[in-house]
């Protein structure tokens, strides 16, 4: 079962929330979607599983590889768009999909979505230190400038 409510941050940066439609897997793409984990959270980050070897078609997420990376996600470049799912682990054990309605309100989400936004046109939020805004400055230009990943296939001799 799709989950009901998701979030979407665009790869133009636009975070939305959606009940229903468009559908979340639709949104990450065909070729196949990967988890991004957030530890501590009830909460998934979804992005396309090969997104990084198209940018026409999936261009790197800035803003949603630094909310990622703020919410505790691997630090590294994140193409197309970032989708958020609900995610409880304890779920398989009742034989329930782990991936559910993104819990709501979605407070934490818009706040540090703001907060990166912020810090990308080169602002300190409210409640965080410069520091924090200049880390977030530094994330996006990895972002920007880090090289796509290549794969290596090898044969294995038995």
């Amino acid at each position: 079962m799709t989950p009901t409510t998701h979030a979407v941050i665009a790869a133009d940066g636009e975070l939305t929330h959606h009940h229903g439609e468009p559908d979340w897997d639709t949104l990450v793409g065909v070729e196949g979607k990967a988890r991004v984990n957030l530890p501590r959270l009830l909460v998934a980050g979804w992005v396309n599983d090969v997104g990084l070897r198209y940018p026409d078609r999936f261009p790197r997420n800035i803003t949603g590889s630094c909310v990622l990376a703020a919410l505790g996600a691997p630090l590294q470049p994140y193409a197309g768009p970032v989708v958020f799912t609900g995610w409880h682990p304890d779920n398989t054990a009742l034989g329930l999909l782990e991936i559910c309605s993104l819990p709501e309100p979605v407070d934490v989400l818009d706040t540090v979505h703001g907060d990166v936004l912020k810090a990308l046109a080169g602002q300190t939020p409210r409640d965080l230190s410069p520091s924090w805004a200049e880390q977030m400055r530094e994330i996006a230009e990895h972002v920007r400038t880090a090289p796509t990943p290549t794969l290596t296939v090898r044969t294995v001799k038995r």
